[in-house]
């Protein structure tokens, strides 16, 4: 009885089961269709949703689908990259769905040269990033926002400090001397910069890098030519947006030290070698007692140079609004970037305007005003001299030794005891405060155009826009620099000013005609002239009182008393005159056709000289347009191939160089009786050369456009090959009383190859994921110089004439500029090198033929001598070209090179959740050397006494010579066993140099390549139902790392660097130097967007 039960309820279990499941298919039903284009096509791939529902599903390679939706749901979601999404209703059977293309793909526009195209239509190298990119990086310079962002456009940042130099190199560039940097046109307006344009008020940046791009500016433009448009004024209601962050930065990289132990026990060796150890006991105690470092914590100097957590901060509010006939945009922004050194910090603010008025449906006016103040302060730890430097942060000892275990009262002391104690005490951020420093940059610029619609499709376009920059560096050196040293002691300034004024107007006609809708042409002419003019003032102001302030000093220089110096002078006019044209031709939408060619009269030339002209064509035929490609339109959505050939000038040289000019003499004197008065003089020591004329670029470009998928993944590669001539150098002469002449001599080449990738990974309702790539490779070479050397030496001056082999740069015949030369690193010389020891001196033993088993060096001495220990250097040629058991000058040889072989960078972005929103950036470079000299500095006593010295130096990694006994070790067994077999030290000792003597070895030549993440960055925004509940359209908040990771070998601060040397050489002729750079932060920013 009770199975039966049992069984009767399982039955009915059963049949209610069966029954819901059934109700349940009842309740399903199947929707099935195909996706098609405007064209008929099949669209594979496109996301088919059932809305309401995550039921969803992808077309197949017919564009097919088939999904099961509730009855209850009655409408279909389908989405495609290049479409339109589209709702449609559920309908019985077969649905047969259209979507309608998305032209703004290969249809929006794209700024080049006075005027703009369709991207499908684009015949030159053009990279674009657009304003969205742009603004996801929140830095306050936005020329970083384009690092890794471009194949073949490179950014470099010369360190980490506010306002560092930030470098743009389009495909390497071409001339030597002259400055590589490309042409930067704000809104048709050339400027010499453009990083003081905030990021969220510029719409778009693009970069012409081929010449057919590049010709229409002419002798501006051999380098390539930076566009950047501003956001236009927009019709409507008022519209208010902010775009703001605040941002917390902290050293990103720490160098390691010797701890007080292993600097102490290093101070004892080198006061054993110079016989001082009276010396070292007075200051840090008898050698017996030096355990006493092992628990002093010491001063961590690089958290005194840059430990200091600082805030940054950015707000930009702007404002539009109008109608059909009057448009407005008003957009103010101020920057703070805090520094990690102490005393160093960049401040701006911005305001422009811009109104866009139709005076008649023919007449339009357009303006735009725009003006910046920026304050810089500090001198940085780069370049120039009597600074403080970072590598002192490595260099300065730890602890002062006994005294730091003695309480001290000042009060007891003298006034001069008590100046040397606070002298002695003071810390490195005090000491670069009395290297104080403000720049102050001030600029305006206001530009207006005229456009008039003539008739159909012929239009007149007047510009005219004017710019003044004035500039002001005041420095105040205090009592304990060395610049008041080499005076009376006392604190003195220098003051520096400069105003530029630039004006420019342009006449442009364009106009366009279509035959029988198959032929389309646009004819452009037009006219521009150009002029600048600066003038300077310079003041040096001595014998201040150490009590004022330097802001006293400069509001009252009257209150020195040490004398004056006064300087003042008109730079000569740079004018330019300029007529160029373009034709543009399109037949059928598949064969476009570009010629363009520019006359440029510039007044830095003479007689003969002045006019440089510069032609371009390009071609470019869109296959995918081709009928053979109908049957692969769903596949192959963008086929272009491109190729392009065009001239392009530089004239970047001071204006004047060809004639000969006089100035008054400020000290000789002739006398006609007993009166004395002043002569004229040349104004420089360059002998002017009346047939100076135009640098020459030209450039060879073949590229090939392609888009698959309806642009799901696009892209372009592009191979080109520039070559430079007459290049402009400033050679040395000998002639009496002139020292060198501007000449055109030699050549360049740059051949390169670039990749670019985009694609639209993902594309959900609830995710959606975005990428892109970038790779650029190039390679430069010399192919001549002038007859009489094939070869141009350059230094650095990190260490003046104290370095060996001073001129560590040279460009040559046959090499890439940026070529390191000296002596290659061959370890340190062993016991097994030496036969023994007399008389003070080791004995180098000789082979079975009598012959040194060992070079001598003629390079460093030291204060060890050659000995076990000492750092060694290989013998690879002599004076008839072969070793000669000397390491000298001839062996010298190529140890480094600071170009990459390439370089760019890729990164992901999209949405999640529908309201989150994510982004990363990687950069990368590979292939580069960076010569380091701030670790040549800080791993030996270089003009230094009691130096500290990188951790790796720590007694256990380095050849010693005093025993436990606290001795200096002379016998070579002894001194294998301390460092050689089973205790093989990694490095010399760092008494191999003398403390003035440095030499460039290829141990500093270090691998420079780095993958970084850039950032990342994670949004929200408000759902637009909640946020317009507080009256706003948008509210985003965001937060970024910024520098979170870099992946590298190289041992410094940063593998991105290149600083300034000491000597005045252009940066672009010792690439890759670090010496002294200031480190770069890793950045925690938040940030709000809001539209009201």
């Amino acid at each position: 009885m009770q199975k039966n039960k049992m069984k009767l309820k399982s039955l009915l279990l059963f049949s209610v089961m069966f029954m819901l499941s059934m109700s349940m298919f009842a309740q399903q039903r199947n929707v099935t269709g195909t996706v098609i284009d405007s064209e008929g096509e099949s669209i594979i791939g496109a996301t088919v949703q059932v809305k309401g529902t995550s039921n969803a599903t992808i077309t197949n390679f017919d564009g097919q689908f088939t999904l099961t939706a509730p009855t209850t749901a009655n409408m279909l979601e389908v989405r495609y990259v290049g479409f339109k999404s589209k709702e449609v209703p559920i309908t019985p059977g077969s649905m047969m769905i259209v979507l309608e293309e998305d032209v703004t793909a290969l249809d929006e526009m794209v700024v080049i040269g006075y005027g703009s195209v369709k991207k499908r239509d684009l015949t030159g190298s053009v990279s674009s990033l657009k304003s969205d990119a742009i603004i996801q990086v929140p830095v306050a310079n936005v020329v970083e926002a384009m690092s890794g962002r471009m194949a073949g456009v490179r950014v470099t940042t010369a360190d980490g400090s506010p306002d560092a130099d930030i470098q743009i190199r389009v495909r390497g560039g071409g001339s030597i001397t002259q400055d590589n940097s490309p042409l930067y046109i704000v809104d048709g307006f050339p400027v010499s910069s453009f990083s003081d344009i905030p990021a969220g008020d510029i719409e778009s940046i693009e970069v012409l890098k081929d010449a057919s791009s590049t010709a229409i500016y002419g002798a501006q433009g051999a380098n390539g030519v930076v566009l950047i448009t501003t956001k236009r004024a927009k019709a409507g209601k008022v519209q208010v947006t902010y775009n703001g962050y605040v941002q917390n930065k902290r050293l990103a990289k720490r160098l390691d030290v010797l701890d007080p132990y292993e600097y102490v026990k290093l101070q004892y060796e080198i006061a054993s070698f110079n016989n001082d150890i009276t010396g070292f006991t007075n200051r840090f105690g008898v050698f017996d007692d030096m355990d006493l470092y092992k628990y002093q914590k010491g001063v961590d100097w690089q958290k005194d140079m840059f430990g200091s957590n600082v805030l940054s901060q950015q707000h930009n509010v702007s404002l539009t609004g109008g109608n059909d006939k009057t448009r407005y945009l008003i957009s103010g922004t101020y920057n703070f970037d805090g520094g990690l050194m102490p005393y160093t910090d960049f401040s701006r603010y911005n305001l422009s305007f811009k109104l866009e008025q139709e005076i008649s449906k023919a007449l339009k006016f357009s303006m735009t005003a725009r003006t910046t103040d920026t304050e810089t302060n500090g001198d940085g730890s780069a370049g120039g001299t009597n600074k403080v430097r970072s590598f002192e942060a490595v260099t300065r000892g730890p602890v002062k030794g006994l005294q730091d275990f003695v309480e001290v009262d000042p009060g007891s002391m003298t006034e001069e005891e008590y100046e040397q104690w606070i002298q002695a005490n003071r810390s490195l951020a005090d000491r670069a405060h009395d290297y104080w420093r403000r720049r102050n940059n001030r600029t305006f610029y206001y530009d207006a155009a005229l456009d008039w619609k003539i008739i159909e499709g012929l239009s007149y376009r007047l510009e005219g826009g004017y710019g003044y920059g004035f500039n002001e560096n005041k420095r105040y050196f205090g009592k304990t620099t060395q610049n008041a040293i080499n005076e009376d002691g006392r604190p003195l300034i220098n003051w520096q000013k400069q105003n530029t004024k630039r004006w420019r107007l342009a006449n442009i006609v364009n106009y366009e005609l279509s035959l029988q809708d198959t032929n389309r042409f646009n004819f452009m002419l037009g006219q521009e002239v150009t002029s600048s003019v600066s003038d300077h003032n310079y003041m040096v102001a001595k014998g201040f009182s150490e009590d004022l302030s330097p802001d006293k000093i400069f509001a009252n220089i009257g209150l020195g008393d040490g004398g004056r110096e006064i300087s003042s002078g008109l730079n000569e006019a740079n004018n330019m005159s300029s007529f160029f044209g373009r034709v543009g031709y399109n037949y059928l939408d598949r064969y476009l056709a570009t010629l363009t060619l520019r006359a440029d009269g510039s007044s830095k030339f003479g007689p003969g000289n002045k006019w440089g002209y510069f032609p371009s064509a390009a071609l470019a035929w869109r296959i995918s347009e081709e009928p053979f490609m109908a049957d692969y339109k769903g596949y192959i959505s963008d086929l272009k191939l491109r190729v392009s050939y065009g001239e392009a000038g530089n004239n970047r040289i001071s204006s004047g160089l060809y004639k000969l000019d006089y100035a008054i003499s400020s000290s000789g004197t002739y006398a006609i009786g007993d009166k004395p008065n002043n002569y004229y003089k040349p104004r420089n020591n360059q002998l002017p050369n009346p047939v100076i004329t135009w640098e020459s670029l030209v450039t060879k470009n073949i590229g090939l456009d392609f888009g698959v998928f309806n642009q799901r993944v696009s892209g372009t590669i592009e191979y080109y090959w520039n070559t430079s001539s007459d290049l402009l150098l400033d050679v040395k002469i000998t002639a009496p009383g002139y020292s060198s002449m501007m000449k055109n001599i030699g050549q360049t080449t740059n051949r390169g190859l670039e990749i670019s990738l985009n694609g639209n990974i993902a594309n959900s309702k609830n995710f959606t994921l975005n990428s892109n790539f970038n790779i650029g490779f190039n390679k430069s070479n010399v192919d001549a110089l002038d007859s009489e050397g094939n070869f141009l030496p350059f230094r650095t001056g990190w260490a003046s004439t104290d370095l060996r082999g001073v001129d560590e740069y040279e460009v040559r015949v046959g090499q890439p500029l940026g070529i390191i030369y000296g002596w290659i690193t061959d370890g340190y010389y062993t016991t097994s090198d030496f036969s023994g020891y007399e008389g003070g001196k080791y004995i180098v033993a000789l082979d079975e033929n009598g012959i040194p088993v060992a070079p001598t060096t003629a390079l460093n001495s030291g204060r060890i001598g050659m000995r076990p220990g000492t750092i060694k250097f290989k013998d690879i040629s002599g004076p008839d070209g072969v070793p000669d058991g000397v390491v000298d000058d001839y062996d010298r040889t190529v140890i480094g090179n600071a170009n990459a072989k390439f370089a760019g960078g890729f990164g992901f972005d999209g949405t999640f959740l529908k309201n989150f929103d994510y982004a990363l950036n990687f950069s990368f470079v590979y292939g580069n050397n960076i010569y380091n000299a701030s670790k040549l500095a800080s791993s030996q006593q270089y003009r230094t006494s009691n130096p500290n010295l990188l951790g790796m130096f720590s007694s256990d990694n380095r050849y010693t010579y005093i025993n436990e006994g606290g001795e200096i070790v002379t016998d070579l067994a002894e001194l294998a066993a301390m460092n050689e077999g089973a205790n093989a030290k990694e490095y010399w000792s760092p008494l191999s140099f003398g403390n003035s003597n440095a030499v460039i070895h290829s141990w500093a030549i270090e691998d420079g390549s780095f993958l970084r993440l850039q950032n990342i960055t994670l949004g929200y925004t408000l759902p637009r139902e909640i946020s317009q509940k507080f009256a706003s359209e948008r509210f985003r908040v965001y937060a970024t790392l910024n520098n979170l990771w870099v992946l590298t070998k190289y041992s410094g601060y940063d593998p991105e660097v290149s600083t300034p040397g000491r000597g005045g050489t252009p940066t672009q002729l010792i690439p890759g130097l670090d010496y002294s750079s200031y480190p770069k932060s890793l950045s925690f920013t938040f940030g709000l967007n809001l539209t009201f």
